[in-house]
């Protein structure tokens, strides 16, 4: 029991250290610094297409994510796969106020355009299927652990490898930096995931 407790830390800490922004974790008498909350961070005015396209797509991208998460929060089986999804929960959502209000900086709208068709130019947009949720949604137990770990790692590579597109095309500053980020606290997870399912 004792181990599994400091692995449920552990997934905690890893989750939120990325992007040194979440407050998970800390008593409610130890308010994080406001001046590393998510949407405190400015985001300068040069941009291009790329970076707009990129921010769209990720506050998609995360807005399923989180709906992901919150079915593992209440339906996993592993107290560490729910740690795990309560931490990336409030990690992306701070990220998608931020990525908002980047976008409201630049005057950008902050949806994008559900049609495949759209982004086939630049890679398509990853999506985990209607069915595949649903099938999801219907698990439980050892099977929904299973399922959702394996739903969430394909999920959060989709994140990797369009940050790697913004980090190759983008021209803001501030949203290649949270690209840089992403790939690395995305890639973090990944990992651990796939050793809950090894493990």
């Amino acid at each position: 029991m004792r181990r599994r407790t400091r692995l449920g830390v552990a997934l905690l800490l890893a989750v939120a250290v990325p992007l040194s922004t979440v407050a998970c974790g800390t008593e409610p008498d130890e308010p994080a610094p406001p001046a590393q909350a998510p949407a405190a961070v400015q985001v300068g005015n040069t941009h291009n297409d790329a970076d707009v396209r990129y921010l769209q797509m990720m506050v998609a991208h995360h807005e399923q994510g989180m709906q992901l998460v919150r079915l593992a929060r209440t339906r996993a089986q592993q107290e560490e796969i729910k740690i795990f999804a309560a931490a990336v929960e409030a990690t992306q959502g701070d990220e998608v106020t931020m990525m908002r209000s980047w976008l409201g900086t630049w005057s950008e709208p902050t949806t994008v355009d559900h049609d495949p068709g759209a982004h086939a130019a630049h890679g398509g947009l990853p999506a985990t299927g209607a069915e595949q949720i649903a099938a999801l949604e219907e698990a439980s137990g050892a099977v929904f652990d299973r399922q959702f770990l394996n739903l969430f790692v394909g999920h959060q590579h989709n994140a990797v490898e369009m940050s790697q597109r913004e980090a190759q095309e983008g021209a803001n500053p501030e949203t290649k930096d949270f690209a840089r980020r992403v790939q690395e606290s995305r890639a973090d997870q990944i990992a651990q995931m796939l050793a809950l399912l090894n493990g």
